[in-house]
């Protein structure tokens, strides 16, 4: 168990990596985007002139940031999640809805890599381009979508497996960890163990 533990836990370091550094990439082709529609807006108003291709490029990286951006999302544990009674149950019991929500995100991640990786091979086939006066290839834009799909998919694979070698060796803290309630659950595990040193303090001192 032990010797698994460690190169796991290396995937999963680099898995939030590479999701982080993809983040940024993202979000500074978005702030590029957001330059180039102020640009053309401004073009449009007081030159009269409108530069092609804007908003056309813009929903790319749109589509893009859609599926990159849920595999940092997901290492972060940033992603909405209902807690209605989840703070009332025991820690054992909130690792196992912990588990049970990472093996769900798997489900719902393989079947969009299932789904999506024909729609780039159809367009990379068929020469398809997009229906602009650019007439973009969509299988460009399509090969960095789908490629971020897979990554979350991989990303989620790698989480579930080291949450559930955790959960085999009864390690719930890395299971909070890893694919908790985020710092709400975080929060809320402090209160409970400072709850419990408070009760085992007597008047002698803690027992």
């Amino acid at each position: 168990m032990l010797a698994l533990i460690s190169p796991v836990d290396a995937l999963v370091r680099a898995v939030r990596l590479v999701s982080r550094w993809a983040a940024r990439l993202i979000g500074l082709l978005l702030l590029a985007v957001v330059v180039m529609v102020i640009v053309e807006v401004v073009s449009r108003k007081l030159l009269s002139h409108s530069f092609e291709g804007v908003q056309e490029y813009a929903g790319y990286v749109l589509a893009i940031l859609s599926s990159w951006g849920l595999s940092h999302t997901l290492v972060e544990r940033a992603h909405i999640r209902i807690d209605v009674g989840y703070s009332k149950l025991p820690m054992a019991a909130r690792a196992a809805l912990d588990l049970l929500s990472i093996l769900a995100v798997n489900l719902v991640g393989w079947m969009i890599v299932i789904y999506a990786w024909p729609v780039f091979s159809g367009s990379l086939s068929n020469h398809t381009t997009a229906n602009t006066p650019l007439s973009t290839p969509l299988w460009i834009p399509q090969l960095v979508w789908v490629l971020g799909y897979t990554w979350f998919a991989l990303s989620a694979a790698v989480l579930a497996i080291r949450a559930l070698l955790a959960a085999i060796g009864r390690d719930s803290a890395t299971i909070r960890t890893l694919i908790g309630m985020g710092h709400d659950a975080d929060q809320l595990e402090a209160a409970d163990l400072k709850a419990s040193e408070t009760d085992n303090i007597t008047p002698g001192g803690k027992s």
